[in-house]
């Protein structure tokens, strides 16, 4: 039990610290660069994952096109706008903001099986809601309106993916999933860097390193842990402290970056927290 919770934890930490290596790798890279780069490695990691373990899955024909769009919405687009926005305000507000996307996709779910969601769920919702205004309203710290509303976008995306994947994910591996969407999402950053039209630079120890870390830790192994330790916790669990993961941002950005967040800030994502907590913990889906 135990290896579980270590697993889930590693998951946390990885992806709470993804904000941060983003924002480092921005030192010489552009936004829709990096999600091509990154694209590439993971894609090129999982297919040699799998081919280490000796697994011979393949897709079946007709899941393809459902394959191609979960692909579009997982890697491309929630890239493209999610790395957009890191650009445009602070890796510590970016973290705190991602707190609601659980409840951004509740509420597609809801909209999608055209059933309304319980008052539980609606309070929640209402609250998390509530909680990104008090901190996209704040004028302290770093960061741009623009920047903090276009990091709300990527939760749509992801909910988007969600609704697209929900059959393949019962039916395949994650490993092979996660392999042909990276590589599919990585085909789709082309002609996004072409029309960003940044010149490529060599990286530098420093941001290579944490393009390094965002394709082998946040995208091969957090999966790989995430997936591990659902098998030996149940679903509510790792979703629960899923939830740290703004707190694991904020800490690598206040120790690396230097980067501060505001009590008026950090009220606001604990409201966040508390409004997904309540939406989803303990609610029949």
């Amino acid at each position: 039990m135990w290896k579980h919770y270590c697993a889930i934890m590693g998951s946390v930490l990885f992806w709470g610290a993804s904000y941060l290596g983003t924002a480092v790798a921005y030192e010489t890279i552009s936004p829709q660069q990096l999600g091509l780069v990154r694209a590439v490695l993971a894609g090129v990691l999982f297919f040699v994952f799998r081919a280490l373990t000796g697994q011979r899955e393949q897709v079946a024909r007709s899941d393809w096109p459902r394959l191609v769009v979960s692909g579009l919405f997982g890697v491309t687009l929630y890239f493209a706008f999610q790395n957009a926005a890191i650009a445009m305000t602070s890796s510590s507000r970016a973290a705190l903001i991602t707190a609601c996307y659980p409840v951004i996709v509740l509420t597609m779910e809801c909209v999608a099986r055209r059933k309304l969601p319980v008052f539980r769920q609606l309070a929640g919702i209402a609250i998390a809601v509530a909680g990104v205004g008090m901190l996209t309203g704040s004028g302290t710290g770093e960061g741009s309106l623009k920047g903090d509303l276009m990091m709300v976008i990527p939760g749509v995306m992801w909910g988007a993916y969600c609704l697209s994947a929900q059959k393949l994910t019962e039916k395949y591996s994650t490993a092979l999933l996660t392999q042909w969407q990276m590589l599919i999402g990585s085909l789709a950053f082309v002609p996004l860097v072409l029309l960003e039209g940044r010149p490529w630079i060599m990286p530098t120890l420093r941001s290579g390193s944490a393009i390094l870390f965002l394709a082998v830790c946040c995208s091969l192994l957090a999966f790989l842990f995430f997936n591990y330790s659902i098998k030996g916790l149940s679903v509510t669990v790792p979703m629960i402290l899923l939830n740290l993961q703004p707190v694991v941002g904020v800490v690598c950005s206040y120790l690396v970056l230097g980067e501060t967040v505001s009590t008026f800030q950090a009220l606001g994502g604990a409201v966040i927290v508390a409004g997904v907590l309540l939406s989803t913990v303990g609610v029949e889906k």
